[in-house]
């Protein structure tokens, strides 16, 4: 769990570089943005048939819940290796939710955006609105950011459509020249995003000076990477992967399920659940016996790749807190749509959600 003392030691961390990142998606905080932003009527005017495609490939993909779970699972496993066994640049765990909803007096193309650190969906360090549209003068897809002026207003708006019926500008801030664009890569079938160089400039009064920001990012049908670098007037580092080592999100899938037992060391029931909700980029959800009381059983969903076998499975696992060796898990294919487990005293299986698998907050009706 993540404390408000962490949350706020990560924004402090990151303020100079948020501004570039609410163009990238990035793992940054929220820093002062720039004057209100205009939302100028979008044009078809110009849009080719082939820049109409990308816009649509781009929609299409881009929706949905990302997580970089298995990039800092592996650089634990390989920092373990090293002396003192901590990597020199941590990797921060994070997951994003980009929502697409209804914002008709901002842009045809709008999402929710909404990020959080490891697995404490309960907070966010970051919430944006974006707009997406197809830039008949640069031939690629532009992805401009806002800022709402009260985010604990729109927090999980996710699940509250309506908020952005009447949504205008005047309830958000933008940064201009820290926009996004991408174009589409026919040969590897990924999107390429860039900021236009120079272009994200920020004024940082704690240094007392000019931060140059820039972006590199790709999109493909099931990932998002990101590598934001900024730098001084004189090309110094201020933030950034030095090693320009990107952060890989993964879109995630959820899976609902079932799970009953009783344990076998006390002889107390496991609550019986029906609706499991858990997504497969190493979410852990804790079970509690029928008293309500905590138990020491925890169920673990995660895609990861295992250096001995080199072949990425879907391992569903069970974690004893109070005997690391009654632990277990089975593993299926990655592209698996249901896993289970039975070990006599529990059983619980999972199914990937029927509708739209990539959002946890989407249920099989809507």
């Amino acid at each position: 769990m993540q404390n408000t003392n962490r949350i706020g030691a990560f924004r402090e961390r990151h303020a100079l570089a948020a501004l570039a990142a609410v163009a990238a998606f990035a793992m940054l905080a929220i820093a002062p943005l720039a004057a209100n932003a205009q939302a100028p009527a979008a044009t078809t005017q110009g849009v080719t048939p082939e820049l109409a495609a990308d816009l649509s490939r781009f929609l299409s993909w881009f929706g949905g819940e990302w997580n970089n779970n298995e990039q800092v699972w592996q650089q634990k496993v390989d920092s373990a290796k090293l002396p003192g066994g901590k990597p020199e640049e941590p990797i921060t765990h994070t997951h994003h939710i980009f929502a697409p909803v209804k914002a008709p007096k901002i842009g045809t193309h709008t999402f929710y955006v909404q990020q959080s650190l490891d697995a404490d969906m309960s907070k966010a360090y970051r919430q944006r609105l974006y707009r997406i549209t197809a830039d008949a003068a640069t031939q690629s897809v532009k992805l401009e950011i806002f800022a709402f002026l009260d985010d604990k207003a729109f927090f999980n708006a996710q699940l509250k459509p309506d908020l952005f019926t009447e949504l205008d500008t005047t309830r958000l801030r933008a940064t201009p020249g820290c926009e996004v664009y991408w174009r589409y890569r026919a040969a590897t079938q990924e999107f390429e995003g860039t900021m236009p160089a120079n272009a994200c400039v920020v004024n940082s009064v704690r240094l007392g000076k000019k931060i140059f920001i820039s972006d590199t990012l790709k999109l493909t049908q099931g990932e998002i990477w990101i590598n934001d670098q900024a730098r001084d007037e004189q090309g110094g580092h201020v933030f950034g992967s030095k090693s320009n080592t990107p952060v890989k999100n993964r879109k995630v899938r959820y899976f609902s399920g079932w799970v009953f037992g009783t344990d076998p060391s006390t002889g107390k029931k496991l609550l019986g659940k029906r609706d499991l909700m858990i997504h497969n980029e190493g979410q852990k959800l804790s079970l509690n016996f029928e008293d309500g009381t905590p138990s020491p059983y925890t169920i673990e969903l995660a895609q990861l790749t295992y250096q001995n076998t080199t072949a990425p499975i879907l391992k569903m696992a069970l974690i004893d807190s109070s005997d690391a060796k009654r632990g277990a898990y089975t593993w299926a294919n990655v592209e698996a749509t249901r896993v289970g487990l039975n070990m006599g005293w529990i059983q619980f299986g999972l199914t990937q959600k029927p509708v739209a698998a990539e959002f946890g907050f989407m249920t099989a009706t809507k």
